[in-house]
């Protein structure tokens, strides 16, 4: 029988998460969360669950950044759903600030495209204008992340990050902008469970039903779907189907064992193969977001093992 998370199930899992957010502040002594809020579907979840843990204090820190007005007012509508005092940090002349002087005639991009010219790198400074867009995003979101941690320290709190597993497992996220101290629902499938916990949470109509983007317009006007290949429902079935096939996105598979697995679950599920190889792919070339930060061992480098060191 197919996966089927019923809202009995959904409620369990909240009870069970606010239970666990509940120790984790406890044992470490904490009383602030912070959490970035947009209108989408992660963040209103975090919002509902943080809304009603007892010694818990959440603050919602409203972002825009080059943002649809929409947006706003979504995020406001949830907040004050959930009664979640927030604070509002508009970080559009600080984004345009940062880009302007990083694309000036003495910014980053001159000074980068001299030193690929240096290294006989035709190929990546032809590309350039063509990354800017992704990288534009990233600083959105790194800009975003240091307003959270700086309100974090002023409260002696920590961020509480809004990702989800369906996101972990495509690596859409950025590093350094996206995870914060605490990540509730990092483990919770956005399109197979958390819709529904969403639902059982309250969340307001206008959050579940927002179309799903990543907020920073790397595909102007674009959305999830659009950069991830299929809606959220489909595409944790794919990602559950791949796991299933021992497929993590690791280095041990060829193009070949790729292909004939990809025509495999195509036909278990229904989908087109290209869609199958398209999101084994993300997976593959996202691998090492997933294994972050690489830390060479004491071993590794010839170093003395801790306990051999005398002092």
């Amino acid at each position: 029988m197919p996966y089927a998370f019923s809202r009995e199930e959904a409620n369990t899992a909240i009870k069970n998460v606010r239970n666990l957010i509940q120790k984790y502040f406890k044992e470490n002594g904490l009383t602030y969360a912070v959490f970035g809020k947009s209108e989408g579907l992660d963040s209103s979840v975090i919002a509902g669950l943080l809304g009603d843990i007892e010694g818990i204090k959440p603050i919602g820190v409203i972002m825009p950044c080059e943002s649809d007005l929409e947006t706003e007012r979504i995020a406001r509508v949830v907040l004050d759903h959930f009664k979640i005092p927030w604070i509002k940090v508009d970080l559009t002349k600080e984004y345009h600030y940062l880009m302007g002087h990083y694309y000036s005639s003495e910014g980053i991009h001159g000074q980068l495209s001299h030193i690929l010219k240096h290294y006989n790198d035709p190929h990546l400074l032809k590309d350039l204008p063509h990354k800017k867009s992704k990288a534009a995003g990233n600083i959105k979101v790194r800009l975003r992340m240091v307003t959270l941690y700086h309100i974090a320290q002023l409260t002696g709190g920590l961020v509480v990050s809004t990702d989800n597993l369906s996101e972990l497992w495509m690596g859409f996220w950025t590093l350094n902008g996206d995870v914060g101290d605490l990540s509730p629902i990092q483990y919770v499938w956005k399109g197979l469970e958390e819709y529904t916990i969403a639902e059982a949470l309250g969340v307001p109509k206008d959050s579940i039903d927002a179309v799903p983007t990543d907020g920073l317009d790397v595909l102007p006007g674009g959305t999830d779907e659009d950069q991830l290949g299929l809606p959220y429902q489909d595409l944790d079935k794919v990602i559950v189907a791949l796991l299933q096939n021992n497929f993590n996105g690791n280095g041990k598979w060829d193009g070949d064992r790729v292909a004939a697995m990809s025509e495999q679950i195509a036909a278990q599920l229904g989908y087109s193969p290209a869609k199958i190889s398209h999101v084994a792919r993300q997976m593959k070339n996202t691998h090492f977001k997933r294994n972050w930060p690489k830390a060479f061992k004491r071993s590794e480098i010839g170093l003395q093992e801790v306990d051999n060191i005398k002092l």
